[in-house]
């Protein structure tokens, strides 16, 4: 699946974007301001601040002008989705002042955590939380595009909203960079993400 990412990677950063990663539709549609809970992987019960169907979310949406100002992001402008990540995914690629990093927001509809942790790899992921949201850290080091690192946003049963960040070609970029970079956008764009 990796060795798939990297030429698509590729192509949209030339393009003003970004990619990544899995995520699925599912049934239930908790719209409440209350943290929600559902099943990710069908067993264990998942808490959100709220479960947002990203079948129907504009990834730039989410960059709203307060983010924009707080991170310094010049451009947020729809991408072209990776079929990989199912039909009717949406992409959002970022460009920003300092020119060392860019990013992307992707929604991820064909699977959530566990199917991301068969593809990617349980050891290869960091679990975290984004703004009340279980979330997974994916740092990578490639040899054709530079550091990268990927963070997957459990939003909904069965999909992920993936937040990258990454380096083309940059000498002063480092993996670790990257993702505080993409820590940084996933921590702006996670409260948004609950007032879906």
């Amino acid at each position: 699946m990796r060795r798939l990412a990297i030429p698509f990677l590729l192509a949209v950063v030339l393009a003003g974007c970004s990619t990544t990663e899995p995520g699925k539709p599912s049934a239930s549609d908790q719209t409440g301001s209350a943290p929600t809970t559902g099943t990710s992987t069908g067993t264990a019960p998942v808490n959100r601040p709220k479960a947002v169907d990203l079948k129907t979310l504009d990834p730039c949406t989410l960059v709203t002008p307060e983010v924009k100002t707080a991170l310094g992001v010049r451009l947020a402008t729809p991408g072209t989705p990776d079929p990989e990540y199912g039909a009717g995914s949406k992409a959002c690629g970022n460009n920003y002042e300092d020119r060392t990093y860019s990013s992307a927001i992707h929604t991820l509809l064909n699977g959530g955590v566990d199917r991301l942790k068969r593809t990617v790899g349980e050891a290869e992921l960091t679990p975290l939380q984004v703004a009340g949201y279980p979330a997974y850290l994916d740092q990578r080091e490639t040899k054709n595009i530079g550091p990268a690192c990927d963070i997957y946003i459990d939003a909904h049963d069965g999909q992920l909203l993936l937040v990258s960040a990454f380096a083309f070609a940059e000498p002063k970029a480092t993996a670790d960079g990257a993702c505080a970079q993409a820590t940084k956008l996933a921590n702006a764009v996670g409260p948004v993400l609950a007032t879906k």
